[in-house]
């Protein structure tokens, strides 16, 4: 376990300008008397340490209200002022200071002040923060409706945007042409030079090769990373000790990684045939498979094109559509269906006929 050791922290007198006095042993100015500021205490050099024996730790200081002089948490009455110390909070507690490339950051008396000044303001803040929103109403429900009335409008004016993008009016719509594509696919039984780890080559597989190959990592332990830390007790005094926390390394698992030759149906070529008319009818192309090769799946798509009778520009529409509604979609028959006013888009599956 590591070895806890504990000094005194540092202050200095703002009124006769005494340097490094004492944390604990020198409860007031050993030169003029003027009692000590607690929220000016900082961590010494390493030559300037003084080790804290025998003293036993009681707790942090507690904060005199009437004049902020520092007193043991086990006082009743200020050393001070000898005001009570009843309902007396802690003194406010520097900051865990760790060394940085083996050294401490320098520390003074005027950092101290400016990190506790810091913590009063945030503390200041925190309690004078607007409430939350409450049925009373207040600054809280003020301020949270003006953010929830903002958050309100940015996302209406998303909802806008993607609204006019969607929008969509009925038009009248002609059809003026035709096309259609058919594919078969050919696939053919070959040799096909592929790679797996050992227990998934697939059976059948021939001139297997195999080899070690870096199959995944591993973590495992490397050392310590190491660093000291000082610790402010809030009493006067710090504590010195050094933190180590695990460290790990990537470590390369190798397994067999084979390499092989299979026979398998793989894609070869495609037969295709399309056209851009009701007739001739569409037909499936001649495959001509061959003695290693077999058909493979079949895809067709049959799309219809409309142009809208009342755009200035005779904006033009597509659909895909099934072969038989394709087949009923007669060139310079009229229909009606949503269409988009932002986007040459048209909703195939509401076509009405025109009256």
């Amino acid at each position: 376990m590591p070895t806890e050791n504990r000094y005194e922290m540092l202050w200095d007198c703002s009124r006769c300008e005494t340097p490094k006095l004492l944390g604990l042993s020198h409860r007031n100015c050993p030169s003029c008397g003027s009692p000590q500021d607690p929220t000016t205490r900082y961590f010494p050099k390493d030559e300037d340490k003084v080790a804290v024996d025998d003293h036993p730790f009681v707790g942090a200081d507690k904060a005199c209200g009437g004049c902020d002089a520092p007193n043991a948490q086990t006082a009743q009455f200020c050393v001070g002022c000898g005001a009570s110390l009843e309902g007396a909070g802690p003194v406010i507690q520097r900051d865990v200071q760790s060394d940085q490339s083996g050294a401490f950051a320098a520390d003074t008396s005027k950092a101290a002040t400016a990190e506790q000044r810091a913590k009063r303001t945030a503390a200041h803040e925190e309690k004078t923060a607007p409430v939350a929103p409450s049925k009373s109403g207040g600054s809280g429900l003020v301020l949270g409706g003006l953010a929830g009335g903002l958050t309100l409008l940015i996302l209406l004016a998303m909802c806008a945007g993607i609204g006019v993008m969607l929008w969509k009016k009925e038009a009248a719509v002609a059809v003026t042409g035709h096309t259609w594509s058919r594919e078969i696919a050919v696939e053919a039984f070959t040799a096909v030079a592929d790679s797996a780890w050992k227990e998934a080559v697939p059976v059948g597989a021939r001139n297997v090769s195999c080899a070690q190959a870096e199959r995944s990592t591993t973590k495992v332990p490397d050392g310590q990373d190491c660093h000291n830390e000082r610790k402010d007790n809030g009493d006067g005094t710090f504590t010195e000790q050094q933190k180590c926390d695990p460290k790990f390394k990537d470590q390369p698992v190798y397994d067999q990684k084979c390499a092989y030759t299979q026979d398998r149906w793989v894609a070869a070529r495609a037969a295709k045939a399309a056209g851009s008319a009701l007739a001739p009818a569409p037909a499936w192309p001649t495959a001509n498979i061959g003695a290693t090769e077999r058909e493979g799946a079949r895809s067709e798509k049959y799309t219809v094109t409309f142009t809208e009778s009342a755009a200035p520009d005779g904006r033009v529409l597509t659909c895909d559509v099934a072969e038989s509604e394709w087949l009923g979609l007669a060139v310079g028959s009229r229909w009606k269906a949503p269409v988009g006013v932002l986007s040459s888009s048209i909703d195939c599956s509401a076509l009405q006929p025109a009256g």
